[in-house]
């Protein structure tokens, strides 16, 4: 576990972290890295750490926050079922940028018939020199889900950041079943703690992490396609084959929740490895970080439009601004047709 003076953890399921009033803090997006360290993967193992490193030496952020599919535990691409192997691994690559960094369970780390489930990789994840995480409460669904209240020296929080588990498949716990959601008790108790905090400060804003895009984010873009102006266009992309988004399986309620509740105003995912689409929906701003994988689709090695780093800067004044980091010096503005690219 991290420690550092302007650190500590104030329960099981919140922590907080001094930032300084004087300059910008940057949030690096990490998203889908899929490691697999194991028979098959060398190659394309070492593309996706090389990519890391060159997006942290890019843009130097105070904190890494890394939403889900970490290592890939599935034999046919990686090579092994050892996912504690894989994460020890991931955790010694990560300590070595002397970065804290936060992170949340995908529907890959822990697969079917790999080593360890949520519980042990949980700790293991959490065992990190730099690593912030915490299986957080154990009555309430999944595993890591947590605050990390960024604070001025008072202690009055300026920026929380809430990770939730967005678990990973339907009924059976197969791929085939669908993809699981954000459950209710989750974004019950999410709620709940923000609600205290607005009680404290009533024009806090808050940020979310998960892996799982909820479902208004196709809502959202199907309404944009056909010129709704309740939808606005940010950034990125919709690269997946016919305008894919891997949302649940079961609408969930979180989206609708944190829109009543009022204090989150940025939604941070994974999962979809060619979107990088950011959109502001009902007062909230949906983004899909640019990914890391180089392993989990026939083929992606060679891609790169989508491949990067999100880069989230609260600024000193609370303005918070949100830029892709692509990779290569090329990304893509295609939202529909023919894909136009800039220079960047």
């Amino acid at each position: 576990m991290y420690t550092a003076d302007n650190f500590k953890k104030a329960d099981e399921d919140t922590f907080t972290l001094k930032i300084s009033p004087d300059r910008d803090f940057k949030i690096l997006q990490l998203t889908d890295l899929h490691l697999g360290f194991g028979l098959f993967s060398k190659k394309r193992d070492q593309l996706a750490l090389k990519a890391v490193s060159a997006i942290v030496k890019k843009t130097k952020p105070d904190l890494i926050a890394i939403t889900g599919d970490s290592v890939f535990p599935f034999f046919p691409k990686a090579g092994t079922l050892n996912n504690k192997r894989q994460a020890q691994i991931f955790i010694r690559f990560m300590d070595q940028f002397r970065i804290p960094y936060a992170m949340v369970f995908g529907n890959h780390d822990c697969e079917m018939f790999s080593r360890y489930n949520k519980e042990k990789m949980a700790e293991l994840f959490a065992s990190g020199k730099y690593s912030i995480f915490t299986k957080g409460r154990p009555e309430i669904y999944g595993v890591g889900n947590y605050f990390l209240n960024l604070t001025d020296e008072q202690g009055r929080v300026l920026l929380p950041l809430v990770f939730l588990d967005s678990n990973m498949y339907g009924e059976n716990g197969w791929f085939y079943s669908g993809f699981d959601c954000i459950h209710e008790d989750q974004a019950d108790w999410c709620m709940d703690r923000l609600l205290s905090l607005r009680q404290e400060d009533p024009d806090v804003k808050a940020m979310a992490f998960f892996h799982i895009p909820v479902a208004e984010f196709k809502e959202a873009y199907e309404k944009m396609r056909l010129g709704d102006k309740s939808v606005t266009y940010m950034h990125g992309n919709i690269g997946e084959v016919n305008d894919h988004f891997g949302i649940p399986g079961n609408e969930g309620t979180f989206f609708r929740k944190a829109v009543e509740n009022g204090v989150i105003k940025w939604m941070f995912c994974g999962h979809d490895h060619l979107n990088t689409l950011s959109l502001t929906y009902k007062g909230i701003r949906l983004t899909y970080g640019m990914s890391i994988d180089c392993l989990g689709y026939n083929g992606i090695s060679k891609s790169y439009i989508q491949r990067g780093g999100t880069l989230i800067t609260r600024k000193i004044d609370g303005r918070v601004d949100i830029k892709m980091i692509p990779l290569t010096r090329t990304v893509s503005t295609r939202v529909r047709g023919k894909s136009k690219n800039q220079q960047y």
